[in-house]
């Protein structure tokens, strides 16, 4: 195997792994059905030569090449990624493997740069809102007929939707992150299953200092809720859908966390105050949950699942890191790449990805992890994967952003400056309009 780890500057280097030059070395031997020996049955009649019928060789898949792989996994995560490539070089010998560490905030412009002058890697490891400019400029091969329909359909399905544009399936989640509702289980001991019963214990929960419920009201930390109640943010068009009365059911919920507590507005004051012991319920990434362990002790911290609320339910964003197939890559390295990635989306490889911290791409509905046979031992990845089994996919088109902060100026609008919704709603919606509409600079 052909690594090199290194911080700040790029560069790259050949070491092969001893274990897997051993393996390499080696090789798997070609089972095969041995035929009996050939024998001779005399009879008083005649003598009489049987010549024996050969039995079929089985013959294993030959997978030869090299697969290139660029990623920004720091030190804890690494090996994961390492364990796979290695039980991958037992079935197939004749797969090398040229594994490069870019940092994070360089891997896009290094894997841009390098596809310009011809020496990309095969699979780039990385965000998946990278994912239309990449496929826009032929950096992403389009994979819907190439990952078999049972790997697909164990994956988390919002986040599968992070990979999805015009049409093709541009990139695939390995692991993922997302908006969750977290509990202080020394403030609140059980949780919720509707936003009334959340209100409920939160108002019973306050006195003093300490807060029920602080809630943000943001679209980031609260938009996925539109969907989760039935609505829809935009049409496949991308054009807007959310000012209708799904919308109006929407603004209805967020106006209704005041009676929870407190609410914040993209803050880290509902953060602060949980991590001092302050607050019962509060929505936050699952990327604060080491900090929230330290904070205030495992065994006081719970991730639930999303209450039901007026015939749907709350929900939170999902979003993913992926793995990218280069469509400019040599035919047999793009085949022996192939494999390697439907490899490494097993269950089998994503019980690897949850060993070493990160939270699996899997599916973590109890039916799915009970067929998968894989079994999540740290009880707050499994409750952020229940959590997040029906999120809400995280668009990763450009248009976003539009989205995001025309929604945020109309959501502070209703809530700090006592707009109708109707007439936020509608602004929000023509402001997007106009903005796609205008000519690019």
């Amino acid at each position: 195997m052909l690594i090199k780890m290194t911080e700040g500057k790029l560069f790259s280097a050949f070491v092969m792994l001893s274990i897997l030059a051993l393996v390499a070395c080696q090789g798997v031997g070609s089972p095969s059905l041995v035929a009996p020996a050939g024998t001779t049955v005399t009879t008083e009649i005649q003598t009489l030569e049987q010549t024996p019928t050969p039995l079929p060789t089985i013959t294993p898949e030959v997978v030869s090449g090299t697969v290139s792989i660029w990623h920004s996994w720091e030190d804890p995560y690494v090996p994961a990624l390492l364990r796979r490539i290695h039980e991958f070089n037992s079935l197939y010998p004749n797969v090398y493997f040229d594994v490069l560490y870019v940092p994070a905030l360089d891997l896009r412009q290094a894997f841009e740069q390098a596809a310009q002058e011809g020496r990309s890697p095969t699979l780039l490891i990385g965000q998946a809102e990278w994912g239309p400019g990449f496929y826009d400029a032929g950096l992403a091969a389009d994979l819907t007929n190439s990952v078999p329909a049972d790997l697909l359909n164990a994956l988390n399905p919002a986040a599968v939707g992070t990979g999805r544009y015009k049409g093709a399936l541009i990139s695939v989640p390995i692991d993922i992150r997302g908006v969750v509702l977290y509990r202080n289980a020394s403030i609140i001991p059980i949780a919720p299953s509707t936003f009334e019963e959340l209100v409920s214990l939160a108002k019973d929960a306050a006195h003093g200092q300490t807060f029920g419920a602080v809630l943000d009201r943001s679209f980031f930390y609260s938009g996925a809720h539109l969907m989760g109640l039935g609505g829809r943010l935009m049409t496949p068009e991308d054009l807007p859908a959310f000012n209708d009365e799904n919308g109006l059911a929407w603004v209805s919920l967020l106006q209704a966390y005041s009676e929870a507590g407190p609410t914040e507005f993209f803050t880290d004051n509902d953060l602060n105050l949980f991590k001092e012991g302050h607050v019962g319920f509060i929505i936050d990434g699952t990327w604060n949950r080491g900090a929230l362990v330290e904070a205030i002790g495992v065994q006081n911290l719970a991730i639930d699942p999303w209450p039901i609320y007026a015939g749907g339910a709350l929900s939170g964003f999902v979003q993913a890191e992926s793995i990218y197939l280069n469509p400019q890559a040599p035919e047999e390295e793009q085949s022996a790449s192939l494999k390697f990635l439907q490899f490494f989306l097993s269950p089998q490889s994503q019980a690897a990805v949850a060993e070493v911290g990160l939270i699996p791409a899997l599916s973590g509905s109890p039916v799915n992890l009970a067929a998968s046979q894989v079994q999540i031992t740290d009880r707050l990845m499994a409750q952020c994967m229940l959590a997040l089994v029906d999120g809400t996919t995280y668009p990763v088109i450009p248009e976003i952003n539009a989205y995001s902060s025309q929604l945020d100026i109309a959501l502070k609008s209703i809530f700090e400056s006592g707009m109708p919704p109707q007439v936020a709603l509608q602004r929000a919606e023509e402001a997007i309009l106009a903005g796609s509409a205008a000519p690019a600079p």
